[in-house]
């Protein structure tokens, strides 16, 4: 039906229906090619389509005939839309990495700096993969650990691409989505190496102290399972525990090592954190204070020597 708004315009048959404030493709240039691993990745959910369907979905995803686009942990969910009235379903998924091998690969890289100090600053360089090959596990899903469902025909060739060109792109700004589409949360994992590296450097120099109750943390693991309803319980050490207040120890070591914060906003994060620290480390000495204030008053009055 022609509209008020359309007379004396009718959109030719072949012609995909115009999206409003559809998702769109930021690059401009003509050719495009993505670096490690957004351009492998493309390479390979891409491996059936041919040339003229790329150009197409090419030209989908740089007019914004993308409706909507999901990625989530292991798959991506997209519409596209086309000639018809309705948009176009696309499901991308991939054979996620299974717990125990997630475990095997973080502990692997959590015994070399170098993993977690690259993940830290945004760099995903093609070594990231090599703890992965050691476990037996491509970190680029395989052919066979990739299934799609689109239309059939040239149409879903090029929807397939359009939809693959945007993700790339993302991944491009955000190499943590190469390991969100293998099963596992990208930032999820960079905590997961995190607390690994700090367990495995347990005991090696640092900003601070490593404070005794944590010396068992690693025999704690294999004991999760026991205990759980005495988990809430203060335990007997409880009060042999000491507070060690010796020492001085710079201001904001850790934000310090972490260095400018990636995320924008109206103030500087790492500013803000500091703020924070400071204020929980004054109630906490200002609390440990009044403890010792207290326990001195309710101490009992030494009786007077005899004479």
């Amino acid at each position: 039906m022609i509209t008020r708004r359309d007379e004396g315009f009718r959109r030719r048959p072949d012609t995909p229906r115009k999206v409003r404030n559809g998702i769109r493709l930021r690059r401009k240039e003509e050719e495009v090619d993505f670096a490690w691993p957004a351009g492998p990745w493309l390479s390979r959910v891409l491996r059936d389509v041919d040339e003229t369907s790329r150009e197409e979905g090419l030209d989908f995803a740089r007019k914004g005939q993308t409706v909507v686009l999901d990625i989530e942990p292991g798959r991506i969910v997209a519409e596209v839309q086309d000639v018809e009235a309705r948009p176009h379903v696309v499901r991308i998924e991939f054979a996620a990495i299974g717990r125990e091998d997630w475990k095997r690969v973080v502990d692997s890289m959590a015994r070399e700096a170098r993993y977690a100090a690259k993940l830290v600053s945004g760099e995903i360089s093609p070594e990231i993969a090599e703890p992965f090959a050691a476990a037996g596990i491509a970190l680029l899903p395989e052919d066979e650990e990739i299934t799609i469902h689109t239309a059939g025909g040239r149409a879903g060739a090029r929807h397939l691409a359009t939809v693959a060109y945007l993700v790339a792109e993302r991944m491009e700004q955000d190499p943590l989505l190469v390991l969100t589409l293998r099963g596992l949360f990208g930032p999820r994992f960079l905590e997961r190496l995190q607390e690994a590296r700090l367990l495995a450097t347990s005991g090696v120099s640092r900003a601070h102290p490593v404070p005794q109750v944590a010396s068992g943390i690693r025999d704690a693991e294999n004991q999760q399972a026991e205990g759980l309803d005495a988990f809430w319980t203060p335990g007997s050490g409880l009060d042999a525990f000491r507070r060690d207040r010796h020492g001085d120890y710079l201001p904001h070591a850790l934000l310090r090592r972490l260095g400018t914060a990636p995320l924008e906003g109206r103030f500087p994060l790492v500013g803000l954190l500091a703020s924070i620290y400071d204020d929980v480390s004054n109630a906490a000495r200002s609390r440990i204070e009044a403890l010792d204030d207290a326990s001195v008053t309710a101490s009992p009055t030494p009786p007077p020597a005899e004479d």
